[in-house]
């Protein structure tokens, strides 16, 4: 791995602990943020996505699999587990990211140009006294004529918002790293190409801003028997993925 690449790759932190979202959430506070999250009283309840009658809609899994932290990885121990699906007309993308403070449960359906439909996020608290674990859930829905989202907090609040950008998301970013491979199967770049796209970040206090997806020469990695696909976004992120470009780690030491 060339240095340079491995000095500009920041490790990624999971989701702040529920506890801290109220501090999070004066980010909004922010120009950036103001601008975008706007409080309204309701939002549209859409059904959930579904393919016209007669199409099976049977789960078909595309990809499956289980990262965990590697003994590289400097962060505090991550867990993840993801699996790809197609059903019928549509794709998902099932994930959990565990790691001590939380627990991250995302469902996403994509259409079948692979672009984000709905997101449904869950946070619960591990060892919670509670049946739920506290549970934070927060929908997302990308089919209202700008996203807008309809928020639960752990004392069982809801609240509303719309998500202004100058362009609709077309690309995700979220707990865990196998959500990315949907965006690399989209994408199909060659090495040395990129792609910059609006993207909604949904980690911690949520924005949509355009965002470089490059994919750089294969590289070979010790717990690998061929070279695998090396992909930075952000500018210091960066994920392993395979032929399938399905994600199979990260630069940070998730394998």
């Amino acid at each position: 791995m060339p240095r340079s690449l491995r000095a500009t790759v920041a490790t990624v932190r999971p989701l702040a602990p529920l506890a801290s979202l109220a501090a999070a959430l004066a980010l909004l506070a922010l120009p950036a943020c103001k601008r975008q999250h706007h409080a309204v009283g309701s939002v549209p309840d859409l059904p959930y996505p579904t393919c016209p009658a007669g199409v099976d809609m049977a789960p078909v899994v595309l990809a499956e699999h289980h990262l965990i932290s590697g003994s590289a990885d400097t962060r505090q121990a991550i867990a993840e587990k993801y699996r790809l699906e197609r059903r019928g007309c549509l794709f998902a993308a099932v994930t959990r990211q565990e790691w001590p403070l939380q627990v991250a449960d995302v469902e996403v359906l994509y259409n079948e140009a692979l672009e984000p439909l709905r997101i449904w996020r869950r946070l619960t608290i591990p060892g919670s006294k509670r049946p739920d674990g506290n549970a934070d859930i927060k929908r997302f829905d990308f089919r209202t004529p700008e996203l807008t989202t309809k928020h639960r907090d752990d004392a069982g609040h809801v609240d509303a918002e719309i998500l202004r950008a100058p362009r609709p998301a077309r690309a995700l970013i979220g707990p865990g790293r196998g959500l990315i491979s949907m965006w690399l199967r989209r994408a199909k770049l060659a090495p040395g190409q990129k792609i910059r796209e609006s993207t909604l970040d949904f980690r911690g206090v949520e924005k949509i801003s355009d965002v470089t997806l490059q994919r750089l020469p294969d590289v070979r990695v010790d717990w690998s028997n061929q070279p695998v696909r090396l992909y930075t976004f952000l500018g210091r992120e960066a994920v392993y993925a395979d032929d399938n470009d399905t994600v199979i780690g990260d630069l940070a030491g998730l394998v």
